[in-house]
């Protein structure tokens, strides 16, 4: 693994704590848009693992393409197709937060926040790979 794989990972964990620190303060689009970084860099980090790079795209169905066609898991399909609404929340997380005066709920970031953590499950066990190091 090359040295920008490990700089996606770290990149990853620090979103993902930023997001869970805004969410306490209440700062719910800023929270959003770090949870949404972080499961982008993590999807990026498992392709980087095994094909050496990843792809330059921001949208998550398409990164969760790649992981599909890389893992050869019917899971991470399945997955996508039961929770599209989520991911398509996510990804609007990404674009609203930064040009459009959208706001984002305490519930909204909340329910975020879960289906993120199951979605890093389901991706632990397919891959292997720990989201977090210990």
């Amino acid at each position: 693994m090359g040295l920008e794989s490990k700089f996606l990972k770290q990149r990853c964990l620090e979103f993902w704590e930023e997001g869970l620190s805004l969410f306490n303060r209440k700062k719910y689009n800023l929270c959003v848009f770090n949870i949404e970084q972080a499961i982008q860099l993590w999807l990026k980090y498992l392709i980087a693992l095994k094909v050496g790079e990843w792809p330059k795209t921001h949208y998550l169905y398409e990164l969760i393409d790649y992981l599909y066609e890389i893992y050869k898991s019917e899971k991470i399909r399945d997955y996508y197709r039961e929770k599209e609404i989520f991911f398509n929340n996510l990804e609007d997380a990404y674009f609203t937060t930064r040009y459009f005066p959208k706001e984002f709920s305490e519930n909204t970031a909340s329910q975020l926040i879960e289906n993120s953590k199951d979605f890093i499950s389901l991706t632990e066990r397919i891959t292997g790979e720990k989201f977090f190091n210990g």
